[in-house]
């Protein structure tokens, strides 16, 4: 049947069984079963509607505490259930999170959570199979997905109100590699500051959303001689390499430097020292994304996608000027 109609056979499994595709998919399809005299096996159909309990989460870097809690928010959904989680790491790279990809339609898992690679990610495999997906923390441009987000433009915002409001007035920013996420925040600082007009953004550099990132970016500004007061980071794993290559390149400054950056409070070495954290909150987006994968497997390709913005908070205030 497949073959015949030039589908996948997921494809021709969502048509017999009354789910949606493509229009054109499903009118080949419909001929195909009319020239073959097609009869469905209603035992085969039962066995394959059965909601799987396996679970995928595809994230960019486990080593993140943002993922790691946002996986404990869908570990509370799932439990209960009798359901698991497997978790991969794609590290930024479309090919890993191909890998992974391919591996939960093989698995027919009952859902899929994933922070996409990038915005060519390609998720119609899981739609075809007739797999439920969440999108989490990085939007996917134009997609037809539910969505789990923080307000990162409002973050962004936060980040540059309060490092004015403690008197600070030379920021460099370091923002993570492309992507929705760190483009928001930056772009939410930046506005900011443009309004106040108090604060200056000295230099902006791109690290890689890692440790060696952060710490690559400050080496460089110290090497170039820039003079700076503040640091605003857009993700927390920076932040990391940040203090490490102060420690190593310039000791006596950081204690006279102002940070600011996202999910801070979760890594204690990062506490205190004029240190304030925009905080998510990746439980309840976790908790919402299952949920929202058990809502799709009731409605069985009938649910409309919705976008879901959780509003960052300002934490960690440690300002001791």
């Amino acid at each position: 049947m497949a073959r015949h109609a030039h589908v996948s056979v997921a494809t021709v499994s969502r048509v017999v069984n009354g789910q949606k595709v493509r229009e054109d998919l499903a009118k080949r399809v419909l001929a195909s079963v009319a020239i073959l005299g097609f009869r469905p096996n209603r035992t085969a159909q039962r066995l394959r509607l059965t909601t799987s309990h396996l679970w995928a989460l595809i994230v960019p870097d486990f080593e993140n505490s943002f993922f790691t809690r946002l996986a404990r928010g869908l570990e509370q959904i799932c439990l209960p259930r009798n359901t698991c989680v497997f978790v991969g790491s794609s590290d930024d790279d479309s090919q890993k999170e191909r890998h992974y990809l391919d591996v939960a339609i093989a698995e027919r898992v009952g859902g899929v959570v994933i922070a996409p690679s990038s915005d060519n990610t390609d998720l119609s495999g899981l739609i075809d199979a007739g797999i439920p997906v969440v999108i989490v923390d990085r939007a996917l441009p134009g997609n037809p997905y539910d969505t789990v987000l923080t307000d990162n433009f409002a973050g962004g915002a936060l980040a540059a109100n309060y490092l004015t409001s403690a008197g600070y007035r030379k920021t460099v920013c370091i923002a993570g590699s492309p992507n929705p996420t760190s483009e928001q925040r930056l772009a939410g600082f930046a506005a900011t500051v443009e309004k106040n007009a108090m604060l200056e953004i000295v230099s902006v550099k791109y690290g890689n959303n890692r440790i060696e990132g952060g710490y690559a970016v400050i080496r460089q500004l110290l090497e170039e001689g820039v003079v700076f007061d503040s640091v605003f980071a857009t993700n927390n794993l920076m932040t990391i390499g940040v203090i490490k290559a102060l420690d190593d390149w310039a000791a006596m400054s950081r204690d006279h430097l102002g940070f600011v950056g996202f999910d801070l409070n979760e890594i204690p070495l990062l506490a205190g020292k004029r240190m304030a954290s925009i905080d998510q909150n990746p439980l309840d987006m976790g908790r919402l994304a299952g949920e929202r994968i058990l809502f799709q497997q009731q409605e069985q390709g009938n649910a409309i996608a919705e976008l879901f913005e959780f509003t960052p908070t300002l934490g960690g205030l440690n300002w001791t000027l």
